[in-house]
């Protein structure tokens, strides 16, 4: 009797290891996986060898120490499968565990039995395949009445499939379906937190991503292969303005493989910054852990961890798209110093005013330094031709050279630049379309690729009427000196218009990239 006794305690004593945070409790313990996807990319395995080889690299992710804490855990876009491996999902709600159940393929399955013994809510980005047509859907079928999805899945602690969000702003993506509209897809935990979901691309539109947080929504699960683009959409620097704009929780899982442009994973709190974050210059297989406070508890400690920061030498490894800036109206900030320099850009409808205390490190040398424009754009771009967006923006970005092509570019080779410019503040100020087809941001970057901590700046943003009609003043100020910045802007989307062919002429990016 004593040893079935002592086994018991034993047995009780490890089940009771992991305990979920509680609804009462201030944080959770999130954990957010940066995700090697070179493999992906390079591999000459068949897809079968390459999902397996990865779901054992997703068990020991999962299977390890530093996720023994986790409430919640999330893996990239992308990294799981292929079209060729896709599996079925379970309709959530039809409550269904896949577990053991050989309808669904292993890398659904098998992280169902997985999620139910760790006892963790987990959320994995695969290609789903599903019967076609499905109710409402009377588009045609393909010939082997498949659809395939990109797909978030999320298992509660017993691996049921809770929920099941379906990509609608797709990059490319040969193959993949989208659904008739974009899903709002949310679930609820037992630590008493609903999150809300999307993929990548999402995050540039209207639907479903800020209809998510509209509709009340404080924690988002972010699943994405970025590629990062300069001056203004690199991986960290966008997840971290939008979840600071919309004072949201985000979980943002990156696929990792620096030498295409994909990087940028974080756990971010709202407008109390990030947590932890990374961009890598090489491709990284690690997991991230937070403890995050919850947005209805400010007064919620906040533990961030050490900076994640390497040379913009090393960064140069990090391969970065270009906006094709060529729309911009720009203005050199002058080579000279003065007490402060003041100016105004206006293009369309939009004025910029830019105030900027700076002071010059030394003479002009022979040594490479990046030079400044300020910049105004009221107008349309294409996303690598997959979807066209309108962009309204004021920005100070940096230049190579003197001429307007070499903006948004850096020094090739990590070059020993020397920080010609030390900005001691900077003031920016606009009057924007308000309503909720416009969404702006606070917007900065480094020459290390990462931006601005939260306490450097100040935003601001005022609602006011004119002729009837919403626009919102906004002001942001750059309130610590920094030698090393790259761009810094308020930037922003206007939905409104995406669809307008008369809107503006849209402007060119070019690519070679996989898919966003």
């Amino acid at each position: 009797m004593r040893i079935v006794l002592a086994l018991l305690c034993i047995f009780c004593t490890v089940y009771s290891t992991h305990q979920l945070s509680s609804p009462e409790d201030d944080h959770y313990w999130a954990g957010v996986v940066e995700f090697s996807s070179k493999d992906k990319w390079t591999t000459t395995d068949s897809p079968g060898t390459y999902v397996a080889r990865t779901l054992a690299k997703y068990k020991e992710i999962i299977n390890s120490p530093d996720a023994d804490p986790l409430d919640i855990l999330v893996f990239p876009e992308s990294t799981a499968n292929a079209i060729e491996t896709a599996s079925f999902v379970p309709d959530p709600a039809e409550k269904v565990a896949p577990c053991n159940n050989l309808r669904y393929e292993p890398i659904v399955r098998d992280l169902s039995c997985l999620a139910g013994t760790k006892q963790l809510y987990l959320v994995v980005n695969v290609v789903e395949k599903a019967s076609c047509p499905e109710n409402g859907d009377e588009r045609p079928c393909a010939s082997d009445g498949l659809n395939h999805f990109n797909t978030n899945v999320v298992f509660d602690h017993r691996g049921i499939v809770i929920a099941r969000y379906r990509k609608f702003n797709l990059f490319g993506e040969a193959g993949i379906n989208t659904t008739v509209s974009a899903e709002h897809v949310t679930f609820k935990t037992d630590f008493g937190v609903t999150f809300g979901t999307f993929i990548c691309f999402d995050l540039m539109f209207d639907e479903p991503a800020l209809k998510l947080v509209r509709s009340g929504v404080t924690d988002i699960i972010f699943p994405t292969m970025w590629f990062s683009e300069l001056p203004f959409l690199t991986g960290v620097q966008i997840q971290q303005a939008w979840a600071y704009k919309n004072n949201v929780n985000l979980l943002a899982a990156g696929a990792s493989y620096p030498e295409v442009g994909s990087t940028g994973t974080g756990v971010y709190a709202g407008k109390r910054g990030r947590i932890v974050s990374v961009m890598n210059h090489l491709a990284e297989t690690k997991l991230y852990v937070a403890s995050v406070p919850k947005i209805n508890r400010p007064q919620a400690e906040i533990k961030k961890q050490p900076t994640i920061k390497y040379t913009a030498a090393q960064m140069d490894n990090l391969k970065l798209k270009r906006d094709q800036i060529d729309g911009y109206r720009t203005m050199d900030l002058p080579l000279q110093k003065t007490d402060t320099y003041a100016a105004s850009l206006c293009q369309n409808r939009l004025c910029c005013n830019f105030t900027i205390d700076y002071d010059l490190a030394g003479p002009v040398t022979t040594q490479p330094f990046y030079r400044y424009k300020m910049a105004i754009l009221d107008g349309k771009r294409t996303f690598d031709g997959f979807a066209d967006g309108f962009i309204t923006a004021c920005a100070i970005f940096a230049c190579t050279g003197t001429t307007l092509d070499t903006c948004a570019t850096r020094f090739e080779h990590g070059a020993n630049t020397v920080p010609m410019f030390v900005f001691n503040s900077i003031e920016l100020t606009g009057t924007f379309p308000g309503g909720e087809e416009v969404f702006l941001l606070p917007n900065s970057v480094d020459t290390s690729i990462l931006p601005l901590e939260v306490d450097e700046i100040e935003y601001s943003e005022e609602n006011i009427t004119k002729d009837g009609k919403p626009f919102v003043e906004i002001t942001h100020k750059l309130v610590k000196p920094r030698s090393d910045l790259y761009s810094f802007a308020i930037w922003g989307r206007k939905f409104v218009q995406d669809q307008d062919p008369n809107a503006a002429v849209p402007v060119s990016i070019g690519s070679t990239l996989p898919s966003l």
